[in-house]
Parts: structure tokens; sequence; C-alpha cells
């Protein structure tokens, strides 16, 4: 059996190295010459890989389908379905998930199941709706996408592990059923009276979350507290609650055995209730992956413990690993299943090796809190360097202050908190005894959240380039866990030697080209980044592992492209400052995001074409030079109170020899200037040829003119050879405009778009330009199917 689940499992997880899923046809001739040739040669562990990719590619097929299906009508269509969120009715909530039951247009009528994204119209008044409920909408639907770059939050992989299979925006709205009688509506029904019982306590979010898995009440705020101090997977509802669940069940049912007395069936009591009040709890979650990995775990202990079976304890582990991604074979794509199962995976490899209390008569009180206290210490230092890897590839970095919150917090919450979260659910039909239970839970919180607060700013950021050390401080303490120090002395010292001079980076993504090399960055190479922000403009030009940025991108309620983009991708980098900033003008989607930036990341220098505090000016005849980087500013002619998209600061950078002499490849950042300002500047500039020219107002029809384009490119065979243009794919302006992007290809312009191409990396050493398309390039998938041009 272990080979066989271990079999499915690999199989299952191949889906992460597709490129793109096989034909109908080849995949089935694969798999029928394969089953023979694996059959006849007794490998069964391939027949089981085998198996567990036809699972894969069943599930990647189905999805791709339904958004296939989604996306077949681009005109508004109706929907009629079930909302499937858990929705708040003090605060009505733009975004919930619906599932689909039926699908409507002007030509077509199809029964279909398919879970959406909506949003409703900002031209629309939110009306209160609530999980469980029916409901036909008129929508405006889109395939699933998102953003992207080197580094930052990736939203399409996110949809997959989600089962998300379009995103759209909600026009109007019928109700046409109340969710009474649906255990969905009960779930939702039991959650408002939480919602009314916890109005006006002072950790309702936190509370919400515990109790039913509701994340929608925490804020920017309340997740940096989270991440920072390493409790983010305390404050909702994971395995380890679930787990204090069936205890509490267990508890319960053993009572109950006693009272009943000799009944010969009350001796399984406490399994059959432990497992009933985990699944339960486990519901009122929602059944996020946490909770099923939980409770599939206990159910298969406790089945083996009803029928007096032995499992070691990494069987089973294998076993609901195998069955989890069989059941949802897309699940692995999303950033709990890898944290939940690599935390129990440490749990008991650490169980194990020794990391255990085992106490008997003989030890007095002081040595039996002693020893119980240090397994606990050792438990938490395991996770903390097991766990790095997960938290690296997933997060970019780790809490330091974890082990010791999570020591302290840990065993609190599990005593206190969520056992009266738990009695305030039960009792919710008595509001008396609720608000009690509730008021007492949000005070046990209180020394916990105080305790958090002390980390803010703790989280330690891990660039690629350390990914060595990652590596090797985890072999290192397994080697010290598994190895004799005394024995071993000399190949622990040698170990450890390598691993401090292992400077070496892993991935070097500050340079595409010396990744592709293996060579350490050279003075004279220097790369252009076009990050993936959406509608809007960021442009990172680095040397030497330095940048400068050039605009940054819009921001939103609650969070910002510099937060979100921006700031990981420098971090990646292990880039703690920036050398400059440039402001082309003054709107948002150009320059919201400064004063995050100037605090973050502390510019040395910055530069706008308006007047602001702190700034020079960005105006015509500026110049200065920057490691082997000359900038030339070549418009507006002067400073403006507000710079609008004509007052754009066009800026001209080049590889210079000597002190005014610009040689090699030159870039032109031109923001949002119009076809006034390109036509004066096409006067003062004649001789102006960039080899890569961003292309000015993302591609609009009132910039890009065929003035000036021609006048740039009929300089002997200096026409740009690449034009980059920063939009997001579904743009209500409907840009770039097709004429435009036209008039650039007929003049054999090779064009970038963010909208097609995600972040796009230009790196250029000696006069040549290497081009790297981070959708294709970098992180293609099987979800990410290429994207045609508008």
């Amino acid at each position: 059996m272990n080979k066989s689940a271990a079999g499915v499992a690999l199989g299952l997880l191949s889906l992460h190295f597709w490129l793109a899923l096989p034909t109908y046809h080849g995949f089935i001739t694969t798999l029928m010459i394969g089953s023979v040739v694996c059959f006849f040669f007794r490998w069964r562990l391939l027949i089981y890989i085998g198996i567990g990719a036809c699972l894969a590619n069943l599930a990647a097929t189905s999805y791709l389908k339904n958004v296939q299906l989604a996306f077949i009508e681009p005109r508004n269509i109706t929907i009629v379905g079930e909302v499937s969120s858990l929705l708040n009715h003090k605060k009505p909530d733009t975004l919930f998930d619906f599932v689909t039951s039926e699908m409507r247009s002007s030509d077509i009528r199809a029964s279909k199941t398919l879970r959406v994204r909506l949003g409703w119209s900002e031209q629309v008044n939110i009306p209160e709706m609530k999980q469980g409920e029916r409901w036909q909408l008129q929508v405006r639907l889109r395939p699933p996408h998102g953003r992207v770059n080197s580094a930052g939050y990736d939203r399409e992989r996110q949809y997959v592990g989600q089962g998300i299979h379009a995103t759209g925006v909600v026009l109007s709205g019928i109700r046409l059923a109340p969710s009474q009688h649906t255990l969905s509506g009960l779930r939702q029904s039991i959650f408002d009276a939480a919602v009314d019982y916890t109005e006006g306590l002072s950790h309702r979010g936190y509370l919400l979350a515990l109790g039913f898995g509701f994340r929608g009440a925490l804020d920017a705020k309340d997740w940096g507290i989270l991440r920072d101090s390493g409790l983010a997977h305390l404050m909702a509802i994971s395995g380890l609650h679930i787990g204090l669940a069936i205890m509490l069940g267990w508890w319960s049912g053993g009572i109950l055995r006693n009272l009943v007395g000799d009944w010969p069936y009350a001796i399984w009591l406490p399994l059959w209730l432990g497992l009933a009040i985990g699944a339960l709890y486990a519901w009122l979650a929602g059944f996020t992956l946490p909770t099923q990995r939980a409770l599939l775990m206990s159910m298969v202990a406790l089945v083996l413990l009803r029928f007096r079976i032995i499992w070691p304890g990494w069987q089973i582990l294998l076993l609901v690993f195998a069955v989890s991604l069989a059941l949802d074979p897309l699940a692995s794509y999303r950033a709990g299943f890898w944290l939940s199962f690599a935390a129990v995976t440490v749990i008991a490899l650490a169980y194990a090796g020794g990391v255990r209390f085992e106490g008997h008569a003989g030890l007095g009180v002081y040595q039996r809190w002693y020893g119980k206290w240090q397994a606990l210490i050792l438990l938490q230092l395991s996770l903390l360097v097991l766990m790095l890897p997960v938290q690296w590839l997933w997060f970019g970095g780790f809490s330091p202050w974890a082990p010791l919150i999570n020591l302290l917090a840990v065993p609190w919450v599990s005593v206190t908190t969520v056992p009266l979260v738990l009695a305030a659910i039960v009792f919710s039909p008595i509001e008396q005894m609720a608000m009690v239970c509730w008021q007492l839970a949000n005070t046990a919180l209180t020394p916990v959240l105080w305790l958090a607060q002390w980390t803010q700013g703790g989280w330690w950021t891990l660039a690629d380039s350390q990914g060595n050390w990652v590596v090797g401080v985890v072999v290192m303490a397994v080697l010290l866990w598994m190895l004799p120090v005394r024995r071993f002395i000399g190949l622990l010292v040698t170990l450890s030697i390598v691993v401090l001079l292992w400077n070496k980076p892993l991935f070097l993504f500050s340079d595409p080209k010396a990744e592709l090399s293996g060579r350490s960055p050279a003075a004279d190479r220097w790369q252009v980044d076009l990050l993936d922000v959406g509608h809007g403009l960021a442009v990172l030009i680095s040397t030497r592992n330095r940048s400068v940025l050039y605009d940054t991108g819009n921001q939103w309620p609650g969070g910002s492209i510099a937060s979100a983009v921006i700031e990981p991708v420098l971090k990646q980098r292990g880039q703690a400052t920036l050398d400059g900033l440039i402001l082309s003008h003054a709107d948002s989607d150009h320059a919201a995001g400064a004063d995050y930036l100037e605090v973050a990341f502390d510019p040395e220098w910055k530069r706008s074409s308006d007047f602001r505090a702190g700034y020079q000016a960005c105006i015509r005849g500026e110049q200065w030079q920057w490691h082997s980087l000359s900038f030339r500013v070549l418009w507006p002619p002067k400073q403006v109170a507000r710079a609008a998209n004509p007052h754009s600061c066009v800026i001209e950078v080049r590889q210079f020899s000597g002190m005014n002499e610009g040689t090699g490849v030159s870039l032109l950042l031109t923001g949002d200037i119009d076809a006034v300002s390109e036509l004066l500047l096409a006067r003062l500039e004649p001789g102006l040829s960039p080899d890569i020219l961003l292309v000015p107002h993302h591609g609009s029809r009132s910039s890009s003119t065929a003035t000036w384009l021609e006048q740039m490119g009929w300089l002997g065979n200096m026409s740009p050879k690449y034009a980059l243009v920063s939009v997001a794919r579904f743009n209500p302006w409907q840009l770039p405009s097709g004429e435009v992007r036209q008039r650039y290809l007929d003049k054999g312009i090779e064009w970038l778009s963010t909208a097609e191409s995600g972040q796009v990396t230009l790196a250029i050493e000696g006069g040549e330009i290497e081009v790297v398309r981070y959708r294709q390039d970098r992180k293609a998938a099987w979800f990410r199917p290429a994207i045609p041009p508008p």
C-alpha cells in the first residue's frame, strides 16, 4: 500500500511540471503503451505514477474546459446558482463566490456547475446576500487571471488551487430562494448570530476567524501582526483546532460512557463523538484544506484504533497525503496544502527523533515540567528550521519570533480561547450565555495579541540569492540531529565551514543573463524590468544589484502595487533600498505608491516633473550619471504644480563611456506623453533613436503618432528594436489600441506587452539584448495558456 500511495501522489504532483496538457489521443496512446510495458516488466511504482498522472490530467482538463465555457460568451450573460461564501451582514462584501447551476445568454441555455468569483458593480446598490441563497445574476465573466512577476502573489495559481473557473462583475441580481432549509444556510445563520454577539469586541475579527474560518474581518494590520509573529496558522481553524475538537469529543464521550455503564456499544462513544465534533467544527470552517487533512487523518487513526490495527505515523501521513491529492488534484497549488502537511511531517519527524516527553512515576514535579517545556521548545525550533524551505518558496521569508510566540500562544489558545469559542457557538440559541463565552474568549486573546504586537516588523525576507543558505541550514540541522557530535565532529565542522562560505546564489533574478550563463554580474551589464502592474506603470532599471525605479503603479483601499509587486521583487533580489525614484507625472496609476516606497526603501534621490517636497526637478536639460548609465531628461521644458499626461518626464537612459559620450543600448522612458508632446519632442530631438522604447500612454491612440515614429525610425538601422507597453489585460479603456500596435509591428518593432507576457525583463550586455517574458519563459504552466494579442 505504501508504494501505491507514494506512486499515485507522485503522479498527481507531476502536474506542476506540465507546461501544457497532452492531447486526448496522445495521452491515451502513451497510457496504453506505458501500461503494457510496466506490466510486462512489473514496474508497479510506474503503474501507480501513471494512475496519478491520469487523475491529474482529468482534473486539469476539466478545469480548463470549465474556464473556456465561462468565457465562451463575451457579452453579458445570466447565471443561476447558489452563493457559496460566508458573508457578513454587518458589512456587505463586494466579492463573493458563486456556484452556478445554469447559464443563459441570447442563444445558449445550459446546465453547468462552475465556481466563479464575483464582485458587484460600483453602479449597483449591494444587496444583502447570505450563503446558501439561490440567485439569478446578470454578469460579465472573464477567465481567471492575475499579474505574473518574478515575485509576489500569484493569483492565477491561487485560482487553480481554489477551483475558480471565472471572475466577473455583477450588473444586477434577483434572489430566487432563501437559505433557511440548507446546511449552508444553517452555517450562515450561526455566523450571523456570532457577528451580532461579538459587536464591539476588540478582537472580533480574530474570534470569527477562530470560530468559522472567516477572514474577511481581518485587515492588513491584523495580517501583518499574524505574519510577523508566526501566528497566522493559529488564528484560523487549522488542523490543530480540529484535533482539539476531536479530543474534546473524546473526553465527552468518555464521560458519557461511564454514565451509560455496561451498554456494549458505549465503549466506542469517545471515538464516534470525537469524530462527530471534529466534523462539525470542520463544517463550520467550510471544510478548508487544513481541516480536511486533520479530519481525514483523525478518521484513519481512529478507525485503525477501532479495528485494533497498528500503523506507524508516517504510513498514515502518506495515505492521507495521497487521498487528499486524489480527492482534489489541484489542491497542491495552494500554500495551505503544503504548510499543513509540512508542519505535520516535521512534528512526526521530531517525535521519531526523540523530541517528546516520556515521564514516569519516579520524576518529581519540577522534572516533569522541565521535560515537557524542553520538548515543546525543541519542537518549535524544529518547526522553525525544517519549515524554512516551504516558507521561503511560498512567502519569501520567515518569522524568527515564531518559536517563542507559538511556545506561549499555542497552549494558551488551545486551553482557553478555542474551547470558549466552541462553547459560544454551542450556546448560540441562548443569547446571554453565548455573549459571555464570546467576551471571555475575547479576553483570553488579549495577552496573545499583546505579545504578538511586539513582533511587528520582525519578518525576515529571504532573497533568492540566499537559497543555498536555507538548504544548508536545514541540512546542517538534520545532520546535527542525527549524527553524534563527538563521533562526527570533523565532518560537522567541515560542513559548517562549507555552509558559511556558501555564497554562490542559486538564482540571480537580478540578472537573467547571469542566471543563464552562471557568471557573476559584470560592470557593463544592466537590465530593464517592466513589471506587470495591471493598468499603470513601474519600470526597474538595475545594475550591480542596485536599482532605480521609474513610476510606482496604482493603489487601492488596503494595498498598492508598491507593496504587492515592487517590494516583493526588490526583496527577492536582496535589495533593501532604492538608489533612485523617478515619478513621470502625478496620475495615481503612476505615482500612487510613492509615499509607501519612500518609507520602505528610502531612495537616495528622487525626481519628478512637478513640485514635490524632497524631489529634484525632472525637466529638460537635467543630466546625471548612475554607475555605468547616463540619464538625460528630454521633456517637459519646466516644472508644474501638478504634472498631467503632457508633462510626463521623458528620460533617455544609455550606457556611457567618458563623461558625456553615450554609447551602447539606449532606453527611452516616456510616461504618458500625448501627441502634442511627441511632436514638440521630435523637433527638439531630431536624432532620437532608442533601442528600447516605452510605448507612451499604454498604447493609447492619443500617442505614438506616425510622424514621431517615422522620424525616430529612419536614421540608418537605429530604429527601436523593442516596444514595451504596460497595460492590464481586461481594462475598460480597451488599451492598447490595435491601430497603434499595428503601427509598431509594421516597422518591424517587437511588441512586448505585460498583458500578454507578464513581467518583461531585458538583460543588456555588450550591445546585446536578451528578452525574458515571465508568463512564457519563467512561469509557464498548463493553466497559463498563450494569450492572443487584442
